[in-house]
């Protein structure tokens, strides 16, 4: 069986139209707003010496872990929710926060799981971890999509539906990073001159941040839809199915 990237794509962007308000209003409020927080509260180190980028990088989340670790509490609840809505008809959006929260704890487990086994495997050469994030990709989305708990069970699970198509899968998720980052980079790069140009470095900086963190919260919920697509597709759900060729 072949991975069609091209079906996968046409699946991606159908479930964002299909869920496109809902997704964008959990985003809004789990995703946009604390990362909005962050920039505001603790903006990363302006770092121009290489020799200082490190540690002034173990300094920023030495001071800010808790923060940041509840901001990537509040991500996991709205992606769940997100996931939920778009992987299970029917689902509203109470039902899918409710899940979100409830899933939580193993969600989080899943994540240090996966977290760490894909950092030993870059530490081994780098290519097992790039071979990894394939083979781990849509674990999440199965556990959501299969309602899983035990997260050994889940990273079992997503190694077996994707057997065979590890690098496939690695090579879809790379090019979307790649291409919506390059993208990123340049929207977030001109607006903040834009902006700090016309309204000055505070509002201007305020305005930067605004629209980074959007972009940022787009950007997630594009990978989390990616990562659903794939998900049905391995799996043969829905429209999916005809992405075995």
């Amino acid at each position: 069986m072949k991975f069609s990237y091209g079906a996968v794509w046409e699946d991606t962007l159908g479930l964002l139209r299909e869920n496109a308000r809902l997704l964008a209003a959990i985003a809004g409020v789990f995703i946009f707003l604390p990362a909005l927080l962050a920039a505001q509260l603790m903006p990363p180190p302006e770092t121009t010496d290489p020799n200082d980028i490190f540690r002034d990088m173990i300094e920023y989340y030495r001071g800010g872990w808790l923060w940041l670790t509840l901001q990537s509490l509040v991500g996991m609840v709205g992606s769940a929710a997100m996931l939920r809505l778009v992987l299970v008809r029917g689902t509203s959006v109470g039902d899918a926060l409710s899940f979100g929260l409830m899933l939580l704890p193993f969600y989080f487990l899943l994540s240090l799981i996966g977290g760490l086994m894909i950092g030993f495997g870059i530490l081994l050469l780098i290519v097992p971890g790039l071979y990894l994030i394939g083979r781990l990709t849509p674990a999440t989305a199965l556990m959501v999509a299969e309602n899983r708990r035990n997260p050994i069970e889940v990273v079992s699970r997503s190694f077996a539906i994707t057997a065979g198509q590890g690098w496939a899968v690695f090579g879809l998720v790379f090019i979307v990073v790649v291409v919506a980052g390059i993208l990123i980079l340049v929207v977030t790069m001109l607006t903040a001159v834009v902006f700090i140009l016309a309204a000055g470095q505070e509002l201007g900086g305020l305005l930067s941040a605004i629209v980074s963190s959007a972009v940022s919260a787009a950007f997630a919920t594009l990978l989390l839809v990616l990562d659903a697509a794939i998900y049905r597709a391995l799996t043969g759900h829905s429209s999916a199915a005809a992405t075995f060729e």
